[in-house]
């Protein structure tokens, strides 16, 4: 990539932070609440509440951001945030079923806001958690291999998801962490909404540095050397927030 072309995605990058920053709301959950309603509906009924202040994410968006900061801790931690292969097709399987029953959940969950009655059965706060962790688990397991591969010159030849011992733990510790939310201690209000600000805003940059990439052809051989994402990675949260910003006044305009 040209020296120019990294000042622009830079400066651009850094100017769309800058803005955020500076332009209100201007309270820490105030910035959590405008990223959170970018990503999510919000509903007061599908949202847990902290000392009497809702959640910046639904119960099962926070259970999603949940499930995906376990599989980063699992992969920093086994030195795999660089792999680039896909778990074996057993996993997959279980991985696919996981985003089923999300799905499944989610559909019911509507139904019943929508039309009064549940399709299946009544949703509970319980399963929009467990649900929205076992997505994130997949999402994890698998969007980090796939950006590897698009982004990165040299990824490591090792799967982000090796066994069914790794998933069980994942797993554990994720339906840990949604059982200690579930709680609604209301301490747990400030560490979901930095969850709430970090998690998407990352999740976009990391889906925009893809497209920025291919729509312009950047590093077309792939990124050998860690810092050279840090200008294509900024650039793609400034368009991550640009996305929310332009989804905030959409909803504003029609009034959700």
């Amino acid at each position: 990539m040209r020296p120019s072309s990294k000042l622009i995605l830079l400066a651009f990058g850094l100017s769309a932070i800058a803005a955020f920053l500076s332009l209100p709301p201007h309270d820490f959950l105030g910035k959590s609440y405008f990223v959170a309603s970018g990503v999510c509906h919000r509903l007061p009924q599908h949202s847990l509440f902290f000392g009497g202040k809702q959640s910046p994410l639904c119960a099962r968006c926070t259970g999603n951001y949940l499930g995906l900061l376990v599989v980063s801790l699992f992969l920093a931690l086994r030195r795999r945030l660089n792999s680039s292969l896909f778990p074996p097709p057993g996993l997959l399987v279980v991985l696919a079923a996981f985003v089923a029953l999300w799905g499944i959940d989610g559909v019911n969950s509507f139904a019943e806001f929508w039309q009064g009655e549940p399709l299946l059965y009544h949703p509970s706060q319980e399963l929009r958690l467990i649900t929205g962790v076992l997505n994130g688990l997949t999402w994890g397991f698998l969007f980090v291999p796939f950006f590897n591969s698009v982004v990165l010159k040299n990824p490591a030849p090792r799967r982000s998801l090796e066994n069914f011992a790794e998933l069980v733990l994942n797993l554990l510790v994720g339906i840990g962490l949604a059982a200690l939310v579930r709680t609604q201690w209301p301490f747990l209000l400030y560490p979901l909404a930095l969850l709430s600000l970090v998690g998407p805003l990352i999740l976009l940059g990391a889906i925009n540095t893809i497209l920025l990439k291919l729509a312009f052809n950047f590093y077309p051989e792939g990124i050998e050397k860690g810092g050279e994402i840090i200008p294509l990675f900024l650039a793609g949260i400034g368009v991550g927030l640009l996305e929310i910003s332009t989804l905030n006044l959409l909803r504003a305009t029609i009034g959700l």
